[in-house]
């Protein structure tokens, strides 16, 4: 069977094979911002005190804590790329995968030989998941006209006049909300536990859950006379997202592990206490990406494709610094606090503390 027959036989498994590598391509670029900025946000706050008390104790700490954090210009937009290299075609010849793949290859011909001459761009800037209007590749119709005979204009007609990409949230902030729970004490060491159900902080981010633990040793109570409290605190977090954005209704899935150890000081003056720390945190995601064609491509080509599912992994690190102050008011602490890193984070909330026997 001729190339183009089958070209203009299956010109919409054609846009699903294509559209699902372009998508993979760039998939991680236009979402990873969400991943990240989300997580980070969320990972912060685990503490607002260094002071742990010297004896065993019973104590019991309940808070509620909020985060914002920042989208960084650069994470508004990412450089998209148009895939051109050839796919291997492993299937039995003139198979139905086999078709597909060829006609695919070919395609991606027609492009190379496009963009060879400047009828196609292969790299353009467009919207991450924060940023605005998305950008696209052009299909460059009259060079395959011009240059591929056999091609009618119906099979033309069918393949739409630009690849799209996803529009963003158009979005500066993130925020989100935990409640804590502290437990201690036991040779100078507390753990806490946080979590959150799958609830919407921001419609942009969508469903958005998490769960937290970590402990904390105070290792300056084995000093004597320390001029202030000081602790390290070793933490883990998994959270999961879905979410979907734009027109399209474009759909993340994500499932983030996210590690994080530091070191944090504090010094109490009556009912004040100023708090300090600094923390490496790494991140690590995976997750799937799903998308279908935008409506007005849809009413210009006359049919849509499958939705199309890609892999989307990441991973990310970063050194934050965190500065902060609590007010003690009987058994409640009022506290707020911001993380300096690749992202700025503010943070505030409230505790309430019970206090059980020494043991």
């Amino acid at each position: 069977m001729p190339i183009h027959a089958q070209i203009q036989f299956d010109t919409k498994a054609l846009l699903e094979d294509y559209s699902r590598e372009l998508f993979e391509a760039n998939a991680t670029g236009f979402m990873s911002p969400l991943v990240i900025v989300s997580n980070v946000g969320a990972n912060d706050a685990f503490y607002n005190a260094a002071y742990v008390p010297r004896e065993n104790r019973l104590y019991v700490d309940v808070s509620l804590r909020g985060m914002i954090a920042f989208v960084l210009e650069d994470e508004r937009s990412f450089d998209a790329l148009l895939p051109l290299e050839e796919k291997p075609n492993p299937h039995p010849p003139f198979s139905e995968e086999w078709f597909r793949v060829v006609q695919l290859n070919y395609f991606k011909l027609q492009l190379r030989g496009a963009a060879e001459v400047g009828e196609v761009e292969t790299r353009v800037r467009t919207a991450t998941v924060f940023g605005g209007l998305g950008s696209g590749f052009t299909v460059p119709k009259n060079y395959i006209q011009e240059n591929v005979p056999g091609i009618d204009s119906s099979t033309l007609a069918r393949l739409p006049a630009q690849l799209a990409l996803t529009d963003g949230t158009n979005q500066d902030i993130v925020v989100a909300a935990v409640p804590q729970v502290t437990i201690g004490s036991y040779y100078s060491t507390e753990m806490l536990i946080r979590y959150i159900p799958p609830v919407v902080f921001d419609v942009n981010v969508g469903k958005f859950s998490f769960f937290g633990v970590a402990l904390k040793h105070a290792f300056t109570n084995w000093l004597h006379d320390a001029p202030v409290n000081a602790a390290v605190q070793i933490g883990y977090q998994h959270s999961t997202i879905t979410n979907e954005v734009g027109f399209t209704r474009a759909k993340l899935e994500a499932a983030t592990d996210l590690f994080a150890v530091n070191l944090h000081a504090s010094k109490r003056w009556d009912w004040i206490e100023p708090y300090m720390g600094i923390s490496f945190e790494t991140l690590n995601s995976s997750g799937s990406y799903t998308f279908t064609l935008p409506m007005h491509i849809k009413e210009e080509i006359g049919y849509d494709i499958d939705p199309q599912t890609v892999p989307v992994t990441l991973s990310d690190q970063a050194l934050k610094l965190t500065l902060g102050v609590t007010a003690h008011i009987g058994p409640v602490q009022v506290f707020m606090g911001t993380g300096i890193a690749k992202h700025l984070i503010f943070s505030g909330g409230f505790a309430w503390r019970w206090d059980g026997p020494s043991y």
